[in-house]
């Protein structure tokens, strides 16, 4: 073999290595499109819950499925009122984390809860420490099991944390926001529950 043509493989072996990478790399971030899984969870949160949807998105593209985030509700009275309008085409599953009732008639749990009945969308209601777990059949998230009671700053580690000696993580910061390890936790167990 030529000197010649061994570098003619030598560039091609190159070539078709960093072809590969690509096309593994773009097969990860589409891979919710092209599975199906496009748009099957939708996320609606209040400020408290809004900083888990980074982490939650990473976690359900982890299981193949696609994420659309939808306009911040601070209340169930203001989802209720919203959740109409919206388009949720794609959608199996809505995330909901939203603590408030709300100033308005009627019971806006169950006009969300029935909009989404008439929609053929499963709702997944997350439940932080502290707030009051609705009454109705749906699935929820009881989040105080990785989180812990309201104003617990540290939980045990779990297999996926990165411990400290002392053998613990700080979930919340001083201030009771959740820290990155909080809202990974919350993400986690939120795509535990939808699966």
């Amino acid at each position: 073999m030529s000197a010649g043509s061994s570098e003619f493989i030598r560039r091609h072996r190159w070539a078709c290595l960093a072809a590969v990478a690509i096309l593994a790399a773009a097969t990860w971030f589409l891979w919710p499109i092209a599975g199906g899984g496009s748009g099957d969870v939708a996320a609606v949160g209040d400020d408290t819950f809004m900083p888990v949807s980074p982490a939650l998105g990473r976690q359900l593209r982890d299981r193949g499925r696609g994420l659309v985030e939808m306009t911040p509700a601070q209340d169930w009275c203001a989802l209720a009122d919203g959740l109409p309008a919206s388009d949720l085409a794609d959608v199996d599953l809505l995330v909901i984390g939203v603590a408030e009732r709300g100033d308005c008639a009627g019971d806006p749990v169950r006009a969300v809860l029935g909009e989404l009945d008439d929609r053929g969308i499963e709702p997944v209601v997350v439940v932080l420490p502290g707030e009051l777990t609705p009454t109705s059949d749906v699935r929820l998230v009881l989040t105080e099991t990785l989180l812990g009671p309201p104003g617990e700053l540290t939980m045990p580690c779990e297999w996926w944390d990165d411990c400290l000696p002392e053998g613990a993580v700080q979930v919340r910061s001083a201030g009771g926001d959740l820290t990155d390890i909080g809202t990974d936790r919350v993400a986690r167990m939120i795509a535990a529950a939808i699966g």
